[in-house]
């Protein structure tokens, strides 16, 4: 059963959080993930001045392991298909963007004009764009070293120390990775 979320003028309003909703959709089961790195992710990554395999692959790569991972696994009140929690979307704005005005307009010219104002966390939810490049912020806040020819095994160690989640492993990442690679050969690092 799938829960549709009502619009209310130009906005979308939370769900009622006493409502079941079950298991969040899984984006992978409705985008490929080479449409997911092409049209969303690069376009994304892009705009913040970023051309970059090794962190399309990234973030490709965290999109995955986040669509996959067990209940469990999820970080608690993760929203959207990155699955980033309201605190660490509010600790990026206050301890991050708030440093870097240049970086914080560029990212709020990725969300809505209205609806951000009233639930900045549902852009999470329902901009791909803006949650891509919040997932981006969550590793760029962190010193990064990431070359341009990173392999799978250093990606996903990047993952499982940086990403915010619960006793997964960089095993969880490459395994993700693996089984997206096996049904759509054009997944490659």
């Amino acid at each position: 059963m799938t829960a549709v979320t009502p619009l209310t003028h130009e906005c979308i309003t939370q769900a009622d959080p006493s409502l079941n909703l079950g298991s969040p959709v899984n984006i992978l089961a409705l985008v490929p993930p080479v449409t997911l790195r092409q049209a969303v992710i690069r376009p994304a990554l892009s705009y913040l001045g970023i051309s970059s395999r090794s962190a399309e692959n990234l973030l490709l790569g965290t999109l995955m392991v986040m669509a996959w991972l067990p209940p469990g696994k999820q970080p608690h009140g993760g929203i959207g298909p990155y699955s980033i929690s309201r605190g660490l979307h509010t600790r990026i704005w206050d301890d991050y963007l708030a440093k870097d005005p240049e970086v914080a307009s560029l990212i709020r010219g990725l969300a809505s004009q209205r609806c951000f104002l009233q639930n900045p966390h549902g852009e999470l939810g329902y901009n791909l764009a803006y949650a891509t490049a919040i997932a981006w912020l969550v590793y760029q806040q962190q010193p990064l070293d990431l070359s341009d020819n990173m392999d799978i095994n250093e990606l996903a160690q990047l993952w499982y120390l940086i990403y915010p989640h619960h006793d997964a492993s960089a095993t969880d990442f490459i395994e993700c990775w693996n089984r997206a690679a096996h049904d759509e050969p054009m997944i490659s690092v």
